[in-house]
């Protein structure tokens, strides 16, 4: 009776050495994120956004000043996009954003265009891009946006960006920018 029970352990042993191919990788998948002590989650399609500007022409500035957005007839509407924060308790009351990037070097307070001033990339320059909360009200770079209301769920937190001019010239070419955001709750 012990032989064969033996027996069989021992056949069951090889054939889980023959099977290992089975469990062979193929792939690997890293799963990233962290545990944080905040009254709500933000999504995932908030936390990577890609945010288009559309293609404005350069005589959309004809006659703009340093530090206004497009002008006339021929601006575009700012373009919207929203941060959307998931699951918020009851005592998630209240949340600022602040946005960071680098600063424009001509308007600190709006985003400077990658590769803007850089000899020989072709970048746009004499432009940069303005932040503003849902409303149009500016939101300067580094500092807090007005308060967000927030009640218990999901809550979306509406924005807008625009280009601006710097300086009374603008020339063309990429006009992109990368930003950051922080969301603190009261």
């Amino acid at each position: 009776m012990h032989k064969k029970i033996i027996t069989h352990l021992a056949v069951l042993a090889v054939s889980g050495v023959f099977a290992q191919g089975a469990f062979a990788a193929d792939g690997t998948i890293n799963f990233t994120g962290d545990i944080v002590d905040a009254p709500c989650s933000i999504s995932p399609n908030s936390q990577n956004l890609t945010v288009p500007l559309g293609k404005v022409s350069r005589t959309a500035f004809d006659g703009a000043t340093a530090g206004t957005a497009t002008v006339g007839k021929k601006a575009p509407a700012p373009a919207k996009f929203s941060i959307d924060l998931l699951g918020c308790g009851a005592t998630a009351k209240g949340a600022t954003v602040t946005f960071s990037g680098t600063a424009d070097a001509d308007d600190a307070t709006n985003l400077r265009l990658t590769n803007a001033g850089q000899v020989g990339v072709g970048a746009a320059s004499g432009v940069a891009i303005e932040l503003d909360d849902s409303a149009g009200t500016k939101i300067p770079l580094g500092s807090a946006s007005a308060q967000y209301t927030l009640g218990t769920g999901d809550n979306s937190l509406k924005f807008q960006a625009v280009y601006v001019a710097t300086k009374a010239a603008v020339t063309t070419g990429p006009a992109n920018a990368t930003a950051q955001f922080t969301v603190a709750y009261k």
